[in-house]
């Protein structure tokens, strides 16, 4: 019996059924195997647009932290030239940076000749042979050469070893002639804990090189440690060309092939690389396929169990609503669902009146929250503003007298308490004076409380005009200022002398009349080695003042031991 005269034997339920089989059979296989490629390649798309997302987030931060402590050398180099190269004036700004801006280890500032002038850093100790190590890092060496910023390679830090990085600054003269180099030590640390926060899949991580394509930061310790060479990377050599983009490699480290995102760091030359094992992108793409066996061969029970005509009134306007809706999902949204013809059953009618509002909706809410973002972006940008300046003020307002606009009490005290505490090691002179406006209540009593203000701040002002770079003047309380210089008691004596006479040779011309001003200084010297609270300096001052005003006024006590 041939095969059509074996069809014509089949009764009418089988021929549908066949055909239901046939007809069902065919799409699902053609769907099977477009959805095969199409799931590797939405999966590939994804990776790549993720991947290398990231890696450039990853870069921003990264860029930030190293210009923070670029910004931070250039205005320490601006610095250090109003203050002198001695390293008792620069050794406290050092100090001070290393505890605001703790991405850096260790600064240095190094003369010409490649010889240290001042130093500072957190756990390491400088010997000789770092000193001859320095003269000759290649980063100090190209800023003496050409004046420019530069950063190294990531490399061991001559005492511990430990992976470490040089930022150098020049630092000119007024004259603009560079006197000496700054050298800033990044701690790489932190920028391990900035890669560590990408964590993704089950053996995604990122991996960050310098310029010259070895380790910085990597999972593997060792490479680390070690700071691996990775320049004969593909992958490296195009982040070390500034290229950004997506590629496959294979890792010795993962003994596998890869997917990674790649990204340069403008300016300074790094590479961030964010790879994934390929074998979890099959494993996805594995695991969506095996959902959807499952559910095209529900599909196919159902279709066998079902009329031909039954499955197409039925399937065809879902089918529609599915590749519109995928359609539509690729696009983010963009674009419409189709209408649902009227003959077909009225629940996928009323599906498809649903999805379209839905939809509608979706699209709304979505471009209301684009506009939200943008405006609370925009308000949180001009809230973060207004508050700084706040701060600002509130922080001048804290350490300020309303009246004379010189430091306070408070600040004064805080700032001598802190020279106090830095007296370990430290066997600087320095010289406190309390100075006490003559008969002042008798000013205010004659000419007004107005001329007694008049008075205090011409005394502030003379005090200001007298004082050096690292002294510090504050008004104390009613008509007493207090001062701190850091210098020998002999300079001390001859600098209160020179103030008390500055005071008594100052008129203040009040309506038409002149007041004449002088004024009680009390002196007090002592070593900052010395074991001294801050309360016992004030109180020697504070007797020192005291003794000058019974001994008839105008003159200035010294009672230093």
């Amino acid at each position: 019996m041939t095969l059509i005269n074996r069809l014509r034997a089949l009764s009418v339920s089988k021929i549908m059924l066949l055909v239901t089989v046939l007809v069902a059979l065919l799409p699902v296989l053609i769907l099977g195997i477009h959805l095969y490629h199409s799931a590797w390649e939405n999966s590939w798309r994804e990776i790549q647009e993720k991947h290398q997302l990231i890696a450039q987030n990853l870069a921003m931060p990264l860029a930030t932290y190293v210009n923070d402590h670029k910004g931070m050398l250039s205005i320490m180099s601006e610095t250090i030239p109003m203050m002198g190269l001695g390293k008792k004036k620069v050794q406290p700004l050092l100090e001070k940076t290393l505890t605001s801006m703790r991405g850096f280890r260790s600064l240095i500032l190094l003369d010409m000749q490649g010889k240290i002038l001042s130093s500072a850093s957190i756990g390491a100790q400088y010997t000789k042979s770092f000193a001859d190590v320095m003269a000759n890092e290649q980063c100090y060496l190209k800023v003496r050469n050409t004046g420019k910023w530069a950063i190294s390679k990531v490399k061991p830090n001559p005492i511990t070893q430990q992976p470490t990085i040089f930022m150098g600054y020049a630092v000119f003269n007024k004259k603009k002639k560079m006197v000496a180099v700054l050298l800033g030590e990044l701690r790489i640390d932190y920028i391990e804990v900035i890669r560590k926060q990408v964590k993704f899949g089950k053996k995604g991580h990122s991996a960050i090189v310098d310029q010259t394509g070895q380790v910085l930061v990597h999972p593997n310790s060792n490479w680390m440690a070690e700071t691996k060479d990775l320049s004969s990377w593909p992958i490296v050599k195009k982040m070390m060309a500034g290229e950004t983009g997506v590629t496959s490699f294979y890792s010795p480290f993962m003994k596998g092939n890869m997917v990674a995102g790649y990204a340069a760091v403008p300016e300074i030359g790094w590479g961030i690389m964010v790879p994934q094992p390929e074998s979890e992108v099959a494993e996805q793409v594995n695991a969506l396929m095996r959902s959807h066996i499952i559910w095209g061969l529900t599909g196919l029970v159902i279709a066998i169990l079902l009329a031909l005509g039954v499955s197409h009134w039925v399937t065809g306007p879902l089918n529609k609503l599915a590749k519109a809706g995928r359609e539509l999902m690729h696009n983010g949204l963009d674009g419409n669902l189709p209408s649902i013809r009227k003959h077909s059953p009225k629940e996928i009618n009323q599906l498809g009146t649903v999805l379209r509002a839905l939809i509608s909706s979706l699209q709304v809410s979505r471009d209301e929250v684009r506009k939200f973002n943008d405006s609370l972006q925009q308000r949180v940008d001009e809230a973060t503003a207004k508050l700084r300046e706040a701060n600002e003020r509130l922080e001048v307002a804290a350490q300020s007298d309303y009246l004379t606009e010189i430091s306070n009490r408070r600040y004064f005290e805080d700032c001598l308490q802190q020279a106090l505490s830095r007296r370990s090691g430290d066997i600087d002179h320095f010289c406190v004076m309390l100075i006490d406006v003559d008969h002042f209540k008798q000013i205010n009593d004659s000419y007004g409380h107005a001329a007694g203000d008049a008075v205090l701040n011409q005394v502030a002002r003379i005090l200001e005009r007298e004082m050096r770079s690292g002294d510090l003047v504050a008004r104390y309380g009613g008509d007493e200022f207090v001062a701190y210089m850091r210098c020998t008691r002999e300079i001390g004596r001859q600098r209160a002398e020179e103030i008390h006479t500055a005071i008594e040779d100052g008129v203040v011309a009040w309506e038409d009349k002149s007041i004449h001003i002088t004024a009680s200084v009390g002196l007090y010297c002592q070593v900052l080695s010395a074991n001294e609270e801050i309360k016992d300096v004030l109180l020697h001052a504070d007797k020192a003042m005291y003794a000058a005003k019974r001994q008839g006024r105008n003159q200035v006590i010294d009672i230093s031991e």
